[in-house]
């Protein structure tokens, strides 16, 4: 980005040297299996952070924060399953995200109230524009592909979902298979939600 480059460039770019040196790592200085996976995984976490931080503040400049029914900011979190969930991302894996956000609301508007969308909304959006970001194939290639079909529903089912549709989900017609994936899985961005404890 120093360089010029906008978001989605610089992560591909970095994708492409990050690649570059596993494969020197692995042919040359024998890099396990885990150092592999691990690098890979942490890829996409960084990646997947950047891209929630510049999202969110341009759909706030937008729309303003999405809040709460308590006047507090909405959080939204980024769950990787699979893989991505187990830190065991190989250099050919896709991701496989669920995008879930606390309780439904709406955002405040902009600077003169104008503009405001329902929670619901936002974070649609918000999940559209990080998947351009990561997935989009460009000149430079992609970050990872993205998979979103393990969310509530499937590729039928809202893009982002709050964690009360996602309870009533499970209650009502998650199935067997659906409960055990979540055992691979753990929120991985955004990064100050990870560091904070607040996932």
């Amino acid at each position: 980005q120093a360089q010029g480059h906008a978001l989605d460039a610089a992560l591909r770019i970095t994708r492409q040297l990050v690649m570059e040196r596993l494969a020197v790592l692995d042919c040359d200085a024998g890099a396990s299996l885990q150092e592999v996976t691990r690098c890979m995984t942490d890829l996409a976490e960084f990646s997947l952070d950047a891209a929630c931080t510049q999202v969110m503040q341009q759909l706030d400049a937008q729309y303003g924060a999405p809040t709460t029914p308590g006047g507090e900011r909405a959080r939204l979190w980024i769950v990787g399953m699979g893989k991505l969930g187990a830190r065991e991302l190989n250099v050919s894996s896709d991701i496989d995200l669920i995008y879930l956000y606390d309780q439904d609301g709406e955002t405040t508007g902009d600077a003169q109230g104008r503009g405001r969308l329902s929670n619901q909304e936002y974070f649609a959006k918000a999940v559209r524009a990080i998947y351009a970001l990561i997935g989009d194939n460009t000149e430079h290639g992609f970050v990872f592909r993205v998979d979103l079909a393990l969310r509530p529903n499937g590729n039928s089912g809202p893009a982002a979902i709050s964690l009360g549709a996602l309870e009533e989900y499970f209650h009502v017609q998650g199935r067997e298979w659906e409960r055990f994936a979540w055992l691979k899985s753990r929120v991985v961005a955004p990064r100050s939600c990870v560091l904070s404890g607040q996932a």
